[in-house]
């Protein structure tokens, strides 16, 4: 697994085979977050949102059911005494 050190004012650089495998270029812009303690850099744009690539979908109902589990939980149940038996 390559290996990457933090610099001066929050840089790093990218190891050129992870940014050739990701086709990342000059100029693309990276949406960077926080998921589960694990920093994840996702390529933005038109180029990298392909219906080809399942993970492009990863995340997209966040918050729809709630914030916590107990609001997701909360939801479900009220959703469920909806139905009909």
């Amino acid at each position: 697994m390559p290996e990457i050190r933090m610099r001066s004012k929050n840089q790093f650089t990218l190891p050129a085979s992870l940014v050739r495998a990701s086709g990342i270029q000059i100029d693309d812009k990276l949406s960077v977050s926080l998921v589960n303690g694990s920093i994840v850099i996702t390529p933005m744009g038109p180029r990298h949102h392909g219906l080809s690539d399942v993970m492009a979908f990863a995340g997209i109902a966040q918050g729809v059911w709630g914030d916590t589990p107990e609001e997701v939980e909360q939801t479900l149940k009220r959703d469920r005494s909806t139905w009909e038996r």
